[in-house]
């Protein structure tokens, strides 16, 4: 799928004054700018699945809260081992640990503190044949919260590569339209640029700590690249 991009601009300057020669630095005497974008669209079932999963624990001191929430992480990745994930897929992204106040019957926190609690939460990549498998084994495991999953392309050079080509062949068909309609000739490329991104990428949030399979469809998934590309034409 191709789709157009509006923001087409044909200033018929001639690179003869002095105004367009700063303006448009790289035309020659008699050259006229027509610029083109386009944006092409790949679609593709994602095979990555990236969850993000919590534990937490409350104790008297901090180091105590600490050494809980230890023992509780290790437990964790001891199950994602045991389903078949690598440490490679496996990223710290917060761990924390903070004291707790008692809520008064206004609801704000009091100034005592009455314990420690600390949190640590995992980032995981793993392939989406053995997402349900990772979540249950995370629910058995312990897992306190269980985030996502967002959906990626382990390859996602080859569809960008597909969507870039097919924003180009756009953009050079578009170009030869506005050359013939206004009696110019395709010379050269002055410039290119593009903006490519993956859409579609988000879903609901799963959270369990039952034993039952929960469902993870990947559904489809786009990618998305637009191309600038200035033509540099003649009469």
């Amino acid at each position: 799928m191709v789709r157009r991009w509006a923001s087409l601009a044909i200033p018929v300057a001639m690179a003869g004054s002095a105004s367009a020669q700063q303006a448009v630095p790289l035309l020659a005497p008699g050259e006229a700018l027509v610029q083109v974008s386009a944006t092409g669209e790949v679609k593709g079932t994602p095979d990555i699945a990236i969850l993000a999963v919590g534990v937490s624990a409350d104790a008297a001191t901090s180091k105590a809260a600490l050494a809980a929430n230890a023992a509780k992480a290790d437990r964790l990745v001891q199950a994602l081992h045991a389903a078949g994930v690598a440490d490679a897929a496996m990223k710290t992204s917060d761990l924390s640990v903070r004291p707790r106040h008692p809520s008064g019957k206004d609801g704000e926190e009091g100034d005592a503190i009455i314990g420690y609690r600390s949190s640590n939460r995992l980032s995981l990549r793993v392939p989406v044949d053995r997402a349900a498998r990772v979540i249950d084994a995370l629910g058995d495991a312990g897992a306190s919260e269980i985030d996502g999953p967002t959906f990626a392309f382990a390859d996602p050079d080859r569809l960008t590569g597909q969507a870039r080509d097919a924003a180009v062949r756009q953009a050079q068909r578009r170009a030869r339209d506005y050359a013939d309609a206004f009696g110019l000739k395709t010379m050269r490329v002055v410039r290119v640029s593009e903006r490519s991104a993956d859409v579609d990428a988000a879903s609901d949030i799963v959270v369990t700590g039952s034993r039952v399979s929960a469902p993870v469809r990947p559904g489809e998934q786009a990618v998305r690249v637009t191309v600038w590309v200035d033509y540099a034409m003649t009469r």
